[in-house]
């Protein structure tokens, strides 16, 4: 036997680097990339991977499959959520790691997919007169006998005919002006703000002048691009909020931002740049250049809304959750991150509290919620419940922990409104259920409104009783014990895309009645407030209240004292009103005037909450009576 040297030896035993690799999508990665978790790894790889809970393992939508021996048996965990699938290889990924590397498969009930997000919004009938303006103008050489700055020439021509305040040029701006003025002879396109601020200046007449409207959701994110010298909406581009990889809700992601700057600032980035791909993809669709956007207006929850612009949110998670800044914004977009024309402004809508943001606001606004006199409920349920209750000028708000329940949080097969995600549910006399699946094709989880769709086709069926609880006489081969208490079979798995039985448990329909019972409990202390007993209207925005079927809604005792016929859904409200603000200017003063209007309720402050909450659990009867007219409350 030969004798190593001792640098041979030590360079034969350095063991090589360990990699994961996320199939199906063949995504590797080295184990040292990230953190210890298959979760981290996943991130660091750029595998999106479900997570409501935001990595501490409470929701079990993380789940994967390991290809090969486990190296750590799985926690108690794992198996109170997987149950028998540990069995079969399957883990949760924030709980797992593979120190020596390995080959994880990610199900598709675990990847976000393709997720359906609506765009659509309420025509608000608003006019047109937006904060900027493109002028068409030559401007004059200057000359030996009369010398003046290219910048003062300019001034003068856009004044001429206007009244004009004493007009900004930003450094921007100054840089590309003797270029632009040069290249044409004087001809060309200055962009205007607000009469006082010179945005662009290119050489041509008739230069694109466009807008770019945002809502900043907590699950998605929706930008519409206009043309702002005609008003006329030339493209729409949406995706899932990238932050979603740091928890599913805004309590997850403020905890995120609190760990420090770079944290916060890393959440911020994933925002900006997230707005950045949708403005270059609605450029795309329209053969423009995020270059020619002259202005943003941005709306988001108030947690959004703070990291978007980097203030630390810490002061929203504890009480008395005030915002950093309420007002409305105006700030160079450049300043925000944003990659649109050099002196883009950026115009970001007020929020009115730490849970009632500027989407709410926004979503008033598209709605004239400050005009509405019959008493009319606007909801917009997602991760939290926003609610305004309006009448005869008087406007309350409040937002409900509605928790994730309605988009697919927390539920066994819960998933997001994604192809494969089932929608609606009808239940017949015999306990065999209907699925409506998005996209067609067998079934992969349910959504929100696929959830309580289930619930409601349980209720209407018999099989759950007012507490929530299976009826116990029921004699059904779909109903069997699980890990999370009695089980309904709503799909067999030769049916599903999964492979496994797709089931509503037990647990589920906790979930469903804390989610409800904190929205019926916000519903009664505002009418309790304005002295009502119903109202006459209900508006649903967003994409939840948008797909929700108001039967379904009316069956589970959603909304106290509301039919079906009662219910009208107003698309993406709040990107309605992003939209708004962007074409008329006016309107942005009508929002931080409903911002002020607006009282605002803390439910927890609320002695009766706890009764309110608890009375909010009981599911009606199949069948019952209808709600009694509604009081007057003018003069209240």
């Amino acid at each position: 036997m030969v004798a190593k040297s001792p640098e041979v030896a030590a360079a034969s035993e350095v063991a090589p680097v360990p990699f994961v690799v996320f199939q199906p999508l063949g995504r590797r990665v080295p184990v040292s990339a990230a953190g210890g978790s298959l979760l981290d790894l996943a991130r660091a790889a750029g595998v999106d991977m479900q997570g409501t809970c935001g990595g501490k393992g409470l929701c079990g939508k993380c789940r994967v499959r390991l290809d090969g021996p486990s190296p750590a048996p799985p926690t108690e965990t794992e198996r109170k959520i997987l149950g028998a699938a540990v069995a079969e290889g399957y883990r949760l990924a924030c709980q797992t790691s593979l120190p020596q590397g390995g080959s994880v498969w990610v199900p598709p009930q675990s990847r976000p997919g393709g997720q359906v997000i609506l765009t659509a919004g309420t025509d608000a009938g608003l006019g047109f007169d937006p904060a900027v303006e493109a002028i068409d103008l030559t401007v004059p050489p200057p000359s030996l006998e009369d010398v003046i700055a290219d910048g003062q020439r300019l001034v003068g021509e856009l004044g001429q005919g206007r009244q004009l305040a004493e007009v900004e040029l930003p450094l921007g701006v100054l840089r590309q002006m003797p270029t632009a003025l040069k290249a044409q002879a004087g001809r060309a396109t200055a962009v205007l703000w607000q009469g006082r601020r010179v945005l662009d200046v290119a050489a041509g007449h008739g230069q694109p002048c466009l807008g770019l409207a945002v809502d900043l959701g907590t699950t998605t994110v929706v930008a519409y691009l206009v043309d702002l010298a005609t008003g006329r909406h030339l493209a729409v581009a949406s995706a899932v909020n990238p932050q979603i990889a740091h928890g599913e809700d805004v309590i997850s992601r403020i905890a995120h931002a609190g760990l420090g700057a770079a944290q916060l600032e890393a959440l911020r980035a994933r925002a900006c740049q997230c707005v950045n791909q949708l403005a270059r993809a609605a450029c795309r669709q329209a053969g423009a250049s995020p270059g020619r956007i002259m202005e943003c207006t941005l709306v988001g929850n108030t947690a959004m809304h703070h990291i978007f612009l980097g203030l630390d949110p810490a002061g929203l998670a504890t009480a008395p959750y005030a915002p950093a800044v309420s007002s409305c914004l105006d700030l160079p977009a450049r300043e925000a991150g944003l990659e649109l024309a050099l002196a883009a402004n950026l115009h970001v809508l007020p929020v009115k509290a730490g849970f009632v943001g500027a989407d709410t606001v926004a979503v008033a606004l598209a709605v004239q919620a400050g005009s509405l006199d019959e008493p009319t409920l606007i909801l917009d349920l997602g991760t939290n419940g926003e609610m305004i209750l309006a009448a005869a000028g008087v406007m309350l708000c409040c937002s409900t922990a509605a928790g994730p329940a309605f988009e697919g949080g927390h539920i066994t097969w819960g998933m997001r409104g994604a192809p494969g995600a089932v929608e609606g549910v009808r239940i017949g006399p015999d306990l065999e259920p209907v699925l409506k699946v998005i996209g067609g094709g067998p079934p992969l989880g349910l959504c929100g409104s696929g959830i309580i769709s289930a619930v409601a086709g349980l209720v209407q069926a018999g099989a759950l009783e007012s507490n929530g609880s299976f009826a116990p006489s029921l004699a059904s081969s779909r109903l069997r014990p699980g890990p999370r208490g009695v089980e309904f079979v709503l799909a067999w798995a030769p049916e599903t895309g999964t492979g496994q039985d797709l089931v509503i448990s037990a647990q589920d329909v906790s979930e469903v009645q804390l989610a409800k019972a904190a929205v019926h409990a916000g519903l009664r202390i505002m009418l309790d407030r304005l002295n009502l007993t119903r109202v006459s209207r209900v508006l649903l925005a967003g994409a939840f209240g948008n797909y929700l079927e108001p039967l379904d809604a009316c069956a589970i005792g959603l909304l106290p004292g509301v039919r079906a016929d009662m219910v009208e859904g107003v698309g993406n409200a709040a990107g309605a009103g992003a939209v708004a603000a962007l074409l008329n200017r006016l309107r942005r003063i009508q929002a931080q005037e409903l911002a002020s209007r607006l009282r605002y309720l803390e439910l927890a402050a609320c002695p009766e909450f706890p009764d309110r909450f608890v009375e909010g659990m009981s599911f009606p009867a199949p069948s019952h009576s209808a709600p009694e007219p509604a009081r007057d409350i003018s003069g209240s």
